[in-house]
């Protein structure tokens, strides 16, 4: 019952200020595109290791040797991204940008922090935490919940 309230006090909020919550759709769009820019900075800063992989498993070893590089440049792109402006480019070209939900400001940089971290664990396990945002009313993934964030309309 809880949590019902709470969601139902953060709609209130939100309409209150006239903030209209992002659609999943454009929030899946976005996380696509904001996934594809970072594999390529990551591809073109080991430009060469994955040159000198000839076959598919080569290319997976070399993704494993590399997943504290891999981990830490999602983590940094989508921290200083939310907690600068609220937005990934990703969430720039959907229009759409990413609140405390408290605050109704970009998220602190812990929060965001907090949010980067949960939103790659999410990611390792196929987006289950993304799945979440389907039934919930505010179409928050469990990186938000955890986050105390919200994506609305920009």
């Amino acid at each position: 019952m809880k949590t019902k309230n709470s969601v139902e006090a953060i709609i209130d909020k939100l309409d209150r200020e006239e903030l209209k919550v992002a659609s999943v759709m454009k929030r899946a769009v976005a996380m696509t595109i904001d996934d594809l820019l970072v594999s390529l900075i990551i591809v073109i800063a080991f430009s060469n290791a994955f040159i000198n992989a000839k076959t598919y498993e080569q290319v997976l070893i070399l993704t494993n040797e590399l997943f504290g590089y891999i981990f830490l440049a999602y983590t940094l792109y989508h921290w200083i991204f939310i907690t600068l402006y609220g937005k990934t480019i990703g969430k720039m070209i959907m229009k759409i940008r990413i609140i405390d939900i408290e605050t109704l400001d970009n998220p602190t940089w812990s929060r965001a922090l907090i949010r980067s971290i949960m939103r790659n664990f999410d990611e390792m396990f196929f987006y289950l935490g993304m799945a979440f945002a389907l039934v919930d009313p505010l179409n928050r993934a469990i990186h938000d919940i955890v986050g105390k964030s919200v994506a609305v309309e920009d």
